[in-house]
């Protein structure tokens, strides 16, 4: 009716960014590991490595943790995945 307001929820998403070929924001499919995100992503760069991972979330109370995830490991809304750079 006239003067109603309709809220739409934006879509569950997340961040890769680090040495993936195509850094950016993304949205989160039912039940998506890891390793599929960072297969969205573009996967890894020559330089890049899947060793080392990091995921930057945010907890309840606001507070930023840094989690070392396996491959297996579900995303997340508002992960923010880090892919680092090989060693060698």
């Amino acid at each position: 009716q006239a003067g109603d307001t309709v809220y739409v929820p934006r879509y569950p998403v997340f961040y890769v960014y680090g040495q993936v070929n195509r850094p950016g924001q993304y949205r989160i499919e039912r039940n998506m590991t890891l390793q599929q995100a960072i297969a969205v992503g573009g996967g890894p760069t020559l330089r890049g490595t899947e060793k080392g991972i990091q995921i930057r979330r945010r907890d309840a109370g606001g507070k930023v943790d840094n989690i070392s995830p396996g491959l297996a490991d579900r995303v997340m809304h508002d992960d923010v995945i880090y892919v680092r750079e090989s060693v060698f």
